[in-house]
């Protein structure tokens, strides 16, 4: 009789164990999964900052990229007429240029524009260095009217020495 109620019983635990597992089952079963989303729209925030600094006026213009906006787009025309710079799927001309004039005008790191433009550090240099040789093919489209210093830098201490010859 011994054996029967030890039997009984472990029985009951068994099963009481297998109702547990089941019931747990159904209950991940019918939890409601929601598929998870981006945080943030990155390429709606990097138009957001850029239209913010083209369409809040010449002063913050100036500000953050050390240009007025007439110069911008001007200069955006010449490296696209030129056919120095273009448009890539992810980043407009208009960005490259942008990017570029913050990193050199305001001298600010990688990392930081990285951060604001929502890209790697190798995506920001890549660009940099893309518009720093287009700019600098513009030299020799640039032409000197005349070859003499202008007296206003001529007669400073402070700025002639950079304009020797």
């Amino acid at each position: 009789m011994d054996s029967k109620i030890i039997h009984a019983a472990c029985m009951g635990e068994v099963v009481t164990v297998i109702a547990t597992g089941v019931a747990i089952i159904e209950q991940e079963r019918n939890k409601i999964y929601i598929p998870r989303e981006p945080r943030i729209n990155a390429v709606a925030q990097r138009e957001f900052y850029i239209d913010s600094i083209l369409n809040r006026g010449d002063r913050h213009c100036v500000e953050q990229i050390c240009m007025k906006l007439v110069v911008l787009y001007r200069l955006c025309d010449v490296l696209t007429s030129r056919d120095l710079l273009r448009s890539t799927q992810n980043v407009s001309i208009r960005e490259q240029v942008i990017m570029f004039l913050q990193i050199v005008g305001q001298n600010q790191r990688f990392h930081v524009i990285g951060g604001i433009y929502y890209s790697s550090v190798e995506i920001i240099h890549r660009y940099f260095r893309i518009v720093l040789k287009a700019v600098l093919k513009l030299y020799k489209h640039i032409k000197n009217s005349e070859d003499t210093v202008p007296a206003e830098i001529m007669n400073n201490r402070r700025f002639y020495p950079y304009f020797k010859v």
